[in-house]
């Protein structure tokens, strides 16, 4: 009897536990912006779109961003501090089948795969003065 009353407390407690991330998580302001560093295993590991993830890190100042879409396709980004220049980032999106297009987003590059060109797509953004570069994916499925 003992026993079954411990096995009842822990599995308890797991639902109580389980329970409050779940509650914390949706209440938490998940339908805003979310900005959050790679030390930052919890959002990085949920929020972090595989391809910005395995984007080069063109410097040692970095963080990510991360907005769900409410209204609007849900994006993802990696935004660079100190940057000299995206050609490593040109070269990662080349890699992963995406080409520029001749089109663009005010000064971001548009980036899309040629034979899916209303799917998913990456913009790449260098601002020359601050030295900041910013990479984001823009989800349209």
């Amino acid at each position: 009897m003992k026993k079954l009353f411990k096995w009842f407390a822990l599995i308890a407690v797991t639902i109580l536990v389980c329970g409050g991330l779940f509650v914390w998580f949706v209440t938490s302001g998940s339908d805003e912006a979310t900005v959050y560093k790679e030390n930052d295993l919890f959002n990085y590991h949920m929020l972090t779109d595989p391809d910005i993830e395995n984007a080069p890190r063109i410097t040692d100042n970095y963080y990510f961003e991360s907005h769900p879409g409410d209204g609007y396709s849900p994006s993802n980004s990696i935004v660079f501090k100190g940057a000299a220049d995206t050609a490593s980032l040109r070269a990662y999106l080349e890699k992963l089948g995406y080409a520029k297009q001749k089109r663009s987003l005010g000064e971001k590059e548009i980036w899309a795969r040629p034979d899916q060109l209303d799917g998913d797509q990456f913009y790449l953004y260098f601002n020359p003065t601050t030295r900041e570069v910013e990479l984001t994916r823009v989800l349209n499925n």
